[in-house]
């Protein structure tokens, strides 16, 4: 079993190798001149998403101080550290860093459905059938 060090370093590597190969292959798609700008656009949305969180997050610290009650809802934290993350990844230079942060910037995966109600239960088609008025007595 490999240590846990050079597990690490392979994956570094194997991104990075990643980086390269899709920055060629946009590059070769739109020039040099359009990859490099389109690098340099995606990291300034980036520090404009992680500028905008912490202007959300210092407001919010704001109202939980305000109140003078500590409640953090968990799927909120949740969200904005993944949405943090996903600012981070678009200022790393890299179309694969920026595909992965858009990604974590997706609502649907920072917002995850709520979970079903206990009082519903969800069936086929097949487990239940329609009950006439007459057939209830």
């Amino acid at each position: 079993m490999m240590p846990f060090a050079a597990i690490l370093l392979f994956g570094l590597g194997l991104w990075i190798f990643g980086e390269i190969f899709v920055f060629g292959l946009v590059t070769a798609a739109i020039g040099l001149g359009g990859a490099i700008l389109l690098t340099l656009l995606t990291s300034l949305l980036g520090a404009v998403l992680l500028r905008r969180l912490g202007r959300a997050a210092r407001q919010e610290l704001k109202a939980v101080l305000k109140d003078g009650a500590v409640r953090l809802p968990p799927r909120a934290l949740e969200s904005g550290v993944l949405a943090a993350l996903g600012g981070v990844l678009l200022i790393l230079p890299g179309f694969l860093s920026d595909c992965a942060g858009l990604a974590l910037l997706a609502p649907t995966l920072r917002r995850p459905a709520p979970p079903a109600k206990p009082d519903v239960i969800d069936l086929s088609p097949r487990d239940w059938r329609h009950i006439d008025e007459h057939d209830r007595s």
